[in-house]
């Protein structure tokens, strides 16, 4: 009797399935690029994951770029024309927009992200300005800086035990 095989069962766990994909992706990915360099070629590739999560890799530029050139060469060296190609070709013109419109997008909220934390920080700097106001003119050694800077640090952990304690006198019962 011979090896018999045994066909291999379907993950079916969503986060499994995530995994998986991502390996794999990664794996097609450096063989694409390793392909592309080795070969002298231009390489595309599309995946969608189990989400629908849609990766693209192109070897020399976007992945949009890299199909509207081979479909405009095509073109030239073809006596025929290719089924629908200006709704392909403005198809993937409008794709290309829309991706550079996406990645100017979330540059935008990364930097009102910062540009958030950024105020907050200020913020906070100007509560403590307001907590402590030493007069300058007034400070003449380093002791004194050290003293003032002191003082700084003992109001802020007291209001900071002040606040922490209006937190949790609403408890009932011991604490």
């Amino acid at each position: 009797m011979g090896y018999k095989r045994h066909p291999k069962k379907r993950n079916v766990d969503p986060s499994s399935l995530q995994m998986v994909y991502s390996k794999g992706r990664e794996t097609i990915l450096k063989k694409a690029a390793e392909f592309s360099k080795s070969e002298d070629v231009d390489v595309g590739v599309m995946m969608f994951s189990p989400t629908g999560e849609m990766t693209t890799y192109a070897s020399k530029g976007r992945f949009e770029d890299l199909l509207i050139r081979h479909i405009e060469e095509r073109l030239d060296d073809s006596d025929g024309p290719i089924e629908n190609e200006e709704f392909l070709i403005e198809s993937l013109k409008r794709l290309k927009l829309e991706t550079e419109k996406m990645d100017t997008l979330d540059r935008l909220e990364a930097l009102q992200s910062k540009l958030n934390e950024i105020n907050w920080l200020k913020n906070k700097a100007e509560e403590k300005m307001r907590l402590y106001k030493p007069d300058p003119s007034k400070i003449d050694s380093v002791a004194e800086a050290d003293c003032h800077q002191a003082k700084l640090l003992e109001e802020e952990a007291s209001a900071n035990r002040t606040s922490a304690g209006a937190s949790t006198s609403g408890r009932v019962g011991n604490p």
